[in-house]
């Protein structure tokens, strides 16, 4: 059966993370890569979704928030819709033999690496999440080949203060890789090596599979790393870098343009 839906309101998309909450409106047929993006709070989303045709929700923390949000949408009588890892969605396979084991965000990613592919000339991407942690994932041709999970840069860095003595951090926020001559600086210098290394890792084994290829990165530390990667002298391998503010949300609009598009 068609979804019924309330005409002239958007649908709303929710990113439940780790750290944060963002959201979007989308209205069928409008560019899904032009999202604005939004913050708010779990207290703030029954407002939201008396503006919403529906709910689309991808969420990383405890089912007791999903089955909140399902409740309210069922209290503004507005379908809700949660989003699961598939094994293959929009032609994309999936590299992992149990689907299930890999979170929904980062298939949204995936998914989103796609739809942004699919407005340019490459077939072949790498999608990277830089938030509370760090994920990095490859295809080639259609196919997931795989990926990467690793500590976001604050995980990180309060991981070495908390596992080691006589160690300390003073939070400071840097985007040029130098050498450290004090220990809150060593911390900090040491996180941002980590993941710049991994960039630059990641851009030299696409390499080894395709030699053109579209590198998308969002997330709290996708700034930092560009930034970083751009000062650096040994960054030939990672062309082609495109900063993408939300790539969960954009990967939460393909799947609602399309089931807009088989109700339409």
């Amino acid at each position: 059966m068609a979804e019924k839906l309330v005409l002239d309101r958007p649908s709303l998309l929710l990113d439940i993370g780790n750290s944060s909450i963002k959201y979007a409106w989308y209205t069928f047929p409008e560019e899904i890569a032009d999202l604005r993006i939004f913050r708010t709070s779990l207290d703030s989303i029954e407002a939201l979704l008396e503006q919403a045709a529906n709910c689309w929700l991808c969420s990383v923390v405890n089912e007791e928030t999903s089955l909140f949000i399902a409740a309210l949408c069922g209290k503004a009588k507005i379908p809700f819709h949660q989003t699961r890892t598939q094994a293959v969605q929009f032609d994309i396979s999936n590299a992992y033999a149990q689907p299930q084991n890999m979170g929904a965000d980062r298939w949204m990613v995936i998914l989103a690496g796609a739809a942004l592919r699919d407005r340019g000339e490459q077939t072949n991407f790498i999608v990277i999440d830089a938030g509370t942690a760090i994920t990095c994932d490859f295809v080639v041709a259609n196919k997931h080949l795989g990926g990467w999970i690793a500590p976001g840069l604050s995980m990180a860095r309060t991981a070495v203060v908390s596992q080691t003595k006589r160690v300390f951090d003073q939070g400071q926020l840097l985007d040029t890789l130098t050498l450290g001559n004090d220990t809150p600086i060593c911390v900090a210098q040491g996180a941002l090596a980590q993941l710049s290394g991994m960039l630059l890792q990641a851009c030299n084994i696409m390499q080894s599979y395709c030699s053109k290829y579209e590198l998308y990165i969002s997330g709290g530390d996708a700034r930092v790393l560009i930034s970083t990667l751009a000062k650096s002298e040994n960054n030939s391998a990672c062309v082609n870098i495109n900063y993408v503010e939300n790539l969960v949300l954009i990967g939460l609009a393909k799947i609602a343009h399309q089931n807009m598009a088989k109700n339409d």
